[in-house]
Protein backbone atom coordinates (compact mmCIF):
# COMPACT_ATOMS: atom_id res chain seq x y z
CA UNK A 1 0.00 0.00 0.00
CA UNK A 2 1.36 3.11 -0.94
CA UNK A 3 2.03 6.46 1.16
CA UNK A 4 -0.26 8.24 -0.39
CA UNK A 5 -2.93 5.64 -0.25
CA UNK A 6 -2.57 5.59 3.58
CA UNK A 7 -2.29 9.36 3.90
CA UNK A 8 -6.16 9.48 2.09
CA UNK A 9 -7.51 6.85 4.49
CA UNK A 10 -5.82 8.93 7.12
CA UNK A 11 -6.85 12.08 5.68
CA UNK A 12 -10.59 10.54 5.78
CA UNK A 13 -10.84 9.11 9.16
CA UNK A 14 -9.75 12.59 10.42
CA UNK A 15 -12.87 14.50 8.63
CA UNK A 16 -15.13 11.71 10.02
CA UNK A 17 -13.62 12.08 13.80
CA UNK A 18 -13.49 15.72 13.42
CA UNK A 19 -17.40 16.13 12.34
CA UNK A 20 -17.76 13.53 15.40
CA UNK A 21 -16.53 15.37 17.80
CA UNK A 22 -18.06 18.59 16.51
CA UNK A 23 -21.32 17.38 16.45
CA UNK A 24 -21.00 16.39 20.16
CA UNK A 25 -19.85 19.86 21.06
CA UNK A 26 -22.41 21.15 19.10
CA UNK A 27 -25.68 21.94 21.87
CA UNK A 28 -23.17 24.10 23.55
CA UNK A 29 -22.78 26.50 21.10
CA UNK A 30 -26.50 27.72 21.80
CA UNK A 31 -25.91 27.85 25.48
CA UNK A 32 -25.68 31.60 27.07
CA UNK A 33 -22.52 32.46 28.94
CA UNK A 34 -21.15 31.94 32.41
CA UNK A 35 -21.35 29.11 34.39
CA UNK A 36 -23.04 26.26 32.53
CA UNK A 37 -21.38 23.54 35.24
CA UNK A 38 -20.89 23.43 38.71
CA UNK A 39 -20.41 20.60 41.87
CA UNK A 40 -18.90 19.91 44.04
CA UNK A 41 -16.18 17.34 44.26
CA UNK A 42 -13.86 16.79 47.66
CA UNK A 43 -12.31 19.94 48.59
CA UNK A 44 -13.11 22.13 45.50
CA UNK A 45 -15.55 22.96 43.33
CA UNK A 46 -15.79 21.73 39.60
CA UNK A 47 -16.70 24.72 37.37
CA UNK A 48 -17.32 24.54 33.64
CA UNK A 49 -17.96 28.25 32.20
CA UNK A 50 -18.88 29.35 28.39
CA UNK A 51 -17.29 32.84 27.79
CA UNK A 52 -18.67 32.91 23.69
CA UNK A 53 -16.57 30.05 21.72
CA UNK A 54 -14.21 29.51 24.38
CA UNK A 55 -15.53 26.40 27.38
CA UNK A 56 -13.47 26.59 30.28
CA UNK A 57 -12.97 24.12 33.38
CA UNK A 58 -11.66 25.43 36.38
CA UNK A 59 -11.04 23.99 40.14
CA UNK A 60 -12.07 26.24 42.65
CA UNK A 61 -11.15 25.77 46.13
CA UNK A 62 -14.02 25.30 49.04
CA UNK A 63 -12.41 27.57 51.65
CA UNK A 64 -11.32 30.31 48.98
CA UNK A 65 -13.15 30.84 46.41
CA UNK A 66 -11.51 33.24 44.72
CA UNK A 67 -8.75 30.48 43.46
CA UNK A 68 -9.40 29.27 40.01
CA UNK A 69 -6.77 28.28 38.27
CA UNK A 70 -7.90 27.14 34.66
CA UNK A 71 -7.57 22.87 33.96
CA UNK A 72 -8.66 23.24 30.03
CA UNK A 73 -9.75 25.48 27.50
CA UNK A 74 -11.00 24.41 23.89
CA UNK A 75 -12.84 26.57 21.29
CA UNK A 76 -15.64 25.72 19.95
CA UNK A 77 -15.14 26.33 16.71
CA UNK A 78 -11.79 24.52 16.47
CA UNK A 79 -11.84 22.06 18.84
CA UNK A 80 -8.33 20.53 17.74
CA UNK A 81 -6.84 24.07 18.71
CA UNK A 82 -4.97 23.65 22.00
CA UNK A 83 -5.80 27.25 23.27
CA UNK A 84 -3.28 27.36 25.87
CA UNK A 85 0.52 27.39 25.06
CA UNK A 86 1.59 25.15 27.91
CA UNK A 87 -0.76 22.49 26.49
CA UNK A 88 0.67 23.23 22.61
CA UNK A 89 4.59 23.14 24.18
CA UNK A 90 4.10 19.29 26.18
CA UNK A 91 3.18 18.38 22.64
CA UNK A 92 6.91 18.89 21.79
CA UNK A 93 7.36 15.32 23.22
CA UNK A 94 6.67 14.52 19.85
CA UNK A 95 10.56 15.91 18.92
CA UNK A 96 11.64 12.87 20.48
CA UNK A 97 8.83 10.43 19.69
CA UNK A 98 7.04 11.11 16.63
CA UNK A 99 5.72 8.22 16.34
CA UNK A 100 4.30 7.11 19.72
CA UNK A 101 3.01 3.67 20.13
CA UNK A 102 1.92 4.27 23.71
CA UNK A 103 1.63 7.75 25.70
CA UNK A 104 0.76 8.15 29.45
CA UNK A 105 -0.91 10.77 30.70
CA UNK A 106 -1.00 11.60 34.67
CA UNK A 107 -3.58 14.57 35.14
CA UNK A 108 -6.89 14.82 32.57
CA UNK A 109 -9.08 17.38 33.23
CA UNK A 110 -10.93 18.33 30.11
CA UNK A 111 -8.62 16.01 28.16
CA UNK A 112 -7.68 18.42 25.61
CA UNK A 113 -4.19 16.90 25.03
CA UNK A 114 -5.99 13.33 25.19
CA UNK A 115 -7.99 14.35 22.39
CA UNK A 116 -5.59 16.00 20.26
CA UNK A 117 -3.57 13.19 20.49
CA UNK A 118 -6.19 10.43 19.45
CA UNK A 119 -7.07 12.55 16.34
CA UNK A 120 -3.88 13.13 14.91
CA UNK A 121 -2.06 9.83 16.17
CA UNK A 122 -4.82 7.14 15.49
CA UNK A 123 -2.72 4.24 15.79
CA UNK A 124 -1.40 5.38 19.33
CA UNK A 125 -2.86 4.28 22.93
CA UNK A 126 -3.58 6.28 25.22
CA UNK A 127 -3.50 5.81 29.04
CA UNK A 128 -4.62 8.71 31.30
CA UNK A 129 -4.92 9.01 34.81
CA UNK A 130 -6.61 11.70 37.47
CA UNK A 131 -7.85 11.43 40.58
CA UNK A 132 -11.12 13.98 40.37
CA UNK A 133 -14.17 11.28 40.02
CA UNK A 134 -16.27 13.86 37.59
CA UNK A 135 -13.37 13.59 35.09
CA UNK A 136 -15.40 11.13 32.76
CA UNK A 137 -18.88 13.42 32.70
CA UNK A 138 -16.73 16.47 32.41
CA UNK A 139 -14.93 16.00 29.42
CA UNK A 140 -17.48 13.86 27.38
CA UNK A 141 -20.23 16.55 28.02
CA UNK A 142 -17.94 19.60 27.69
CA UNK A 143 -14.88 18.94 25.86
CA UNK A 144 -15.83 16.53 23.35
CA UNK A 145 -14.17 13.36 24.39
CA UNK A 146 -15.38 9.80 23.53
CA UNK A 147 -13.15 7.41 25.64
CA UNK A 148 -12.79 3.93 23.39
CA UNK A 149 -9.79 1.21 22.98
CA UNK A 150 -7.42 3.63 22.18
CA UNK A 151 -8.24 6.27 24.80
CA UNK A 152 -8.74 5.28 28.00
CA UNK A 153 -9.37 7.10 31.33
CA UNK A 154 -8.57 5.81 35.25
CA UNK A 155 -9.34 7.47 38.03
CA UNK A 156 -6.34 7.13 40.20
CA UNK A 157 -4.03 9.11 41.41
CA UNK A 158 -1.35 9.35 38.36
CA UNK A 159 1.33 7.61 40.57
CA UNK A 160 -0.39 4.74 41.99
CA UNK A 161 -1.30 4.04 38.29
CA UNK A 162 1.75 3.51 37.38
CA UNK A 163 3.34 1.72 40.81
CA UNK A 164 0.37 -1.03 39.74
CA UNK A 165 1.67 -1.87 36.41
CA UNK A 166 3.44 -4.77 34.75
CA UNK A 167 7.48 -3.65 35.03
CA UNK A 168 7.46 -4.72 31.01
CA UNK A 169 4.52 -1.98 30.43
CA UNK A 170 6.79 0.87 28.82
CA UNK A 171 5.62 4.54 27.62
CA UNK A 172 7.05 6.79 24.79
CA UNK A 173 5.64 9.75 26.09
CA UNK A 174 5.11 10.31 30.15
CA UNK A 175 3.24 13.44 31.10
CA UNK A 176 2.74 14.90 34.02
CA UNK A 177 0.40 17.73 34.85
CA UNK A 178 -1.41 17.38 38.19
CA UNK A 179 -2.78 20.83 40.18
CA UNK A 180 -5.07 21.78 42.13
CA UNK A 181 -7.32 25.02 42.43
CA UNK A 182 -4.91 26.80 44.24
CA UNK A 183 -2.23 25.90 42.05
CA UNK A 184 -0.76 22.88 44.53
CA UNK A 185 1.28 20.24 42.80
CA UNK A 186 1.27 17.15 44.64
CA UNK A 187 4.46 16.14 46.15
CA UNK A 188 4.49 12.78 45.62
CA UNK A 189 4.19 13.70 42.02
CA UNK A 190 7.47 15.61 41.74
CA UNK A 191 10.18 13.78 43.95
CA UNK A 192 13.20 11.63 42.40
CA UNK A 193 11.23 8.79 43.69
CA UNK A 194 8.45 9.18 41.15
CA UNK A 195 10.61 10.43 38.02
CA UNK A 196 12.70 7.45 38.62
CA UNK A 197 9.52 5.18 38.41
CA UNK A 198 8.45 7.07 35.20
CA UNK A 199 12.25 5.90 34.07
CA UNK A 200 11.47 2.71 34.70
CA UNK A 201 8.59 2.51 32.49
CA UNK A 202 9.62 4.42 29.34
CA UNK A 203 10.90 2.99 26.12
CA UNK A 204 13.90 3.77 24.84
CA UNK A 205 14.29 7.35 24.31
CA UNK A 206 11.51 8.33 25.74
CA UNK A 207 10.47 11.32 27.11
CA UNK A 208 8.82 12.50 30.19
CA UNK A 209 7.17 16.03 30.37
CA UNK A 210 6.43 17.99 33.14
CA UNK A 211 3.71 21.02 33.52
CA UNK A 212 5.25 23.52 36.37
CA UNK A 213 4.09 27.26 37.79
CA UNK A 214 6.63 29.04 37.55
CA UNK A 215 5.63 30.96 40.45
CA UNK A 216 5.89 27.74 42.05
CA UNK A 217 8.15 28.53 45.44
CA UNK A 218 10.03 25.06 44.92
CA UNK A 219 9.79 25.71 41.13
CA UNK A 220 13.89 25.28 40.40
CA UNK A 221 13.75 22.48 42.82
CA UNK A 222 11.61 20.70 40.52
CA UNK A 223 14.08 21.27 37.43
CA UNK A 224 16.89 20.15 39.73
CA UNK A 225 14.44 16.61 40.65
CA UNK A 226 14.02 15.83 37.11
CA UNK A 227 17.41 16.98 36.04
CA UNK A 228 19.07 14.03 38.53
CA UNK A 229 17.03 11.21 37.18
CA UNK A 230 17.49 12.18 33.42
CA UNK A 231 20.86 12.40 31.42
CA UNK A 232 19.47 15.47 29.41
CA UNK A 233 16.79 18.13 30.01
CA UNK A 234 14.96 20.74 28.30
CA UNK A 235 13.29 23.92 29.00
CA UNK A 236 10.13 25.34 27.32
CA UNK A 237 9.03 28.20 29.26
CA UNK A 238 5.82 30.74 28.79
CA UNK A 239 4.98 34.14 29.31
CA UNK A 240 6.28 33.84 33.20
CA UNK A 241 3.33 31.51 33.46
CA UNK A 242 4.35 27.97 33.42
CA UNK A 243 7.09 26.02 32.12
CA UNK A 244 7.10 22.46 30.71
CA UNK A 245 10.23 20.39 31.41
CA UNK A 246 11.67 17.57 29.08
CA UNK A 247 13.58 14.75 30.63
CA UNK A 248 15.32 12.00 28.33
CA UNK A 249 18.17 9.72 28.15
CA UNK A 250 18.16 10.00 24.46
CA UNK A 251 21.01 11.55 23.27
CA UNK A 252 21.37 15.08 23.31
CA UNK A 253 19.27 17.45 20.49
CA UNK A 254 20.96 20.93 19.05
CA UNK A 255 18.75 23.48 18.35
CA UNK A 256 18.62 23.44 15.02
CA UNK A 257 18.29 19.96 14.81
CA UNK A 258 15.06 20.58 17.54
CA UNK A 259 13.37 23.09 15.06
CA UNK A 260 13.65 21.00 12.01
CA UNK A 261 12.13 18.34 13.96
CA UNK A 262 9.22 20.52 14.94
CA UNK A 263 8.97 21.78 11.23
CA UNK A 264 8.86 18.29 9.94
CA UNK A 265 5.98 17.79 12.74
CA UNK A 266 4.15 20.71 11.75
CA UNK A 267 3.81 20.65 8.32
CA UNK A 268 3.18 16.34 8.21
CA UNK A 269 0.44 16.89 10.57
CA UNK A 270 -0.95 20.51 9.69
CA UNK A 271 -1.50 20.94 13.34
CA UNK A 272 -4.64 23.57 14.26
CA UNK A 273 -2.14 25.72 16.31
CA UNK A 274 1.79 26.53 16.20
CA UNK A 275 4.27 24.22 17.20
CA UNK A 276 6.67 26.10 15.76
CA UNK A 277 6.37 29.02 17.88
CA UNK A 278 6.60 26.38 21.45
CA UNK A 279 10.02 24.96 19.85
CA UNK A 280 11.51 28.84 19.37
CA UNK A 281 10.98 29.47 23.50
CA UNK A 282 12.95 25.60 24.05
CA UNK A 283 16.12 26.17 26.81
CA UNK A 284 18.92 23.39 26.47
CA UNK A 285 20.73 22.02 29.20
CA UNK A 286 23.77 24.35 28.34
CA UNK A 287 21.43 27.05 28.54
CA UNK A 288 20.11 26.36 32.23
CA UNK A 289 22.97 27.94 34.46
CA UNK A 290 21.80 31.45 32.90
CA UNK A 291 17.79 31.24 33.45
CA UNK A 292 18.39 29.27 36.12
CA UNK A 293 21.55 30.68 38.51
CA UNK A 294 20.66 28.44 41.92
CA UNK A 295 19.91 25.15 39.96
CA UNK A 296 23.42 23.88 40.41
CA UNK A 297 22.97 24.76 44.84
CA UNK A 298 18.85 23.61 44.65
CA UNK A 299 17.71 20.62 46.60
CA UNK A 300 16.43 16.92 45.42
CA UNK A 301 13.20 16.45 46.46
CA UNK A 302 12.33 13.15 48.30
CA UNK A 303 9.43 11.07 49.44
CA UNK A 304 10.77 11.05 52.91
CA UNK A 305 11.72 14.41 53.41
CA UNK A 306 9.50 16.75 52.23
CA UNK A 307 11.31 20.78 52.11
CA UNK A 308 10.07 22.87 54.64
CA UNK A 309 7.09 25.21 53.97
CA UNK A 310 5.85 22.71 50.85
CA UNK A 311 2.81 21.93 52.34
CA UNK A 312 2.28 25.76 52.83
CA UNK A 313 1.13 25.46 49.27
CA UNK A 314 -1.73 28.58 48.54
CA UNK A 315 0.02 30.01 45.67
CA UNK A 316 -2.86 32.98 45.38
Amino acid sequence: MSNSIISQQMKKWQDTNLKAIQQQLSWLVTQPDGVIFCEPSGVHFVVVRKTQSLIKLSLVEKIDLTTDLVQSVLNLNNPLDLVSPYTQAMLLSLVWKPQPQKIYIAGFGGGRIPLVLHHYFPETAIECADIEPTAITVAEKFFGIKLDNRLQLTIKDGREYLEQLNQNVKYDIIMTDVFFGNGYMPHRLATKEFYELCQKHLSTDGVVAMNILQRDEFYIEKVKTLQAVFKEIYLCPWNQINTIVFGTNSPRIDRNDFLEKTKFLQEYHQFSFPLIDRALEIKLEIELSEILPNLNNADILRDDLPPTGYFNCWLF
